[in-house]
């Protein structure tokens, strides 16, 4: 049999050129919001991977062993950090053995260095405080300000690596700024005209802070006692009656975390019960996902 070598030698180039080469960056996400929000700057010039699944706990991502050969090929990992995936990301980078997704890779970018952190302890981080990130609160994502900013980084970061699709990245950004803005406008005006009770509302978890900052909610209490640590009969007792005296208007959770508990207490005090996913589902623009959110709060 004759071997073509025109087409071997054109398959090898295929395999080996990088694929920005090819006119796409292959970009690796390890959070739903993160790959929506790579999506809409990065459009067509880029391929979005996200290795958690939607409603899936970031702090407690199975590591499966395809997320290796993900970053294997990745021109480009995305990341929270803040200590939110460090139980399980830093072992896939090492096992992907690719240099530009290691920690100080020139393919690798840190979100969180875009925002700034709240609730950062001021003192020594210990285990009996329960699960505190050093770094500061790392659930930033909840607030359309702080997801602005990050798409910013991103199209700063793809400009970087291919500069030739520099004018696509700038032109999305541009357009998803317009559109985050009269979204983030439209609900602080629905937050705001909420009476003081609406405004106050009561988390699973101490993941609302930036959403609260973002839409000038107070929240008064967490149904955790501590970060991470389930709540005893006790403390749901004297959280019960804390709101019968002080009302809130809502309970807000994430669907990750366990429901029983806040739904019950939601019906004992009156407070609307709000559950949401901590991400959009598959490829849900973030815009939709976060008005999705902020209706089930009215």
């Amino acid at each position: 049999m004759k071997l073509n070598w025109q087409l071997i030698i054109l398959t090898w180039i295929l395999c080996v050129i990088p694929s920005m080469a090819l006119g796409q960056v292959k970009v690796v996400a390890t959070l739903p919001t993160l790959g929506a929000l790579a999506r809409e700057v990065g459009g067509s010039d880029i391929t979005v991977e996200v290795l958690a699944r939607p409603g899936e706990d970031p702090h407690f991502v199975d590591p499966r062993p395809d997320f290796v050969l993900k970053l294997s090929r990745a021109d480009l990992l995305i990341h929270n950090g803040m200590e939110l995936e460090i139980g399980w990301l830093p072992a896939l980078q090492k096992n992907a053995r690719n240099a530009r997704v290691q920690a100080n890779g020139e393919g690798v970018l840190d979100t969180s260095t875009f925002i700034q952190p709240l609730e950062v302890p001021t003192g020594k981080v210990d285990r009996s405080d329960g699960d505190v990130h050093a770094q500061g609160n790392p659930h930033y994502l909840y607030s359309l300000d702080n997801a602005i900013a990050v798409a910013d980084g991103i199209a700063q970061k793809l400009s970087s690596i291919d500069p030739s699709h520099a004018e696509n990245y700038r032109q999305r950004l541009a357009t998803f700024k317009r559109a985050a803005s009269e979204t983030g406008q439209k609900w602080k005006s629905k937050f705001a005209a909420l009476d003081a009770r609406g405004r106050r509302i009561v988390g699973y978890h101490a993941s609302l802070v930036y959403l609260c900052t973002w839409l000038g909610l107070e929240q008064v209490a967490t149904v955790e006692p501590k970060p991470g640590v389930s709540p005893s009969p006790s403390h749901v007792a004297k959280l019960v009656a804390q709101l019968k005296t002080s009302p809130v208007g809502a309970i807000v959770q994430e669907t990750y975390h366990p429901r029983g508990t806040s739904e019950k207490i939601a019906q004992m005090t009156g407070a609307k019960w709000v559950i949401f996913s901590p991400g959009p589902q598959d490829d849900e623009p973030y815009l939709e996902y976060i008005d999705k959110m902020m209706t089930k709060f009215f």
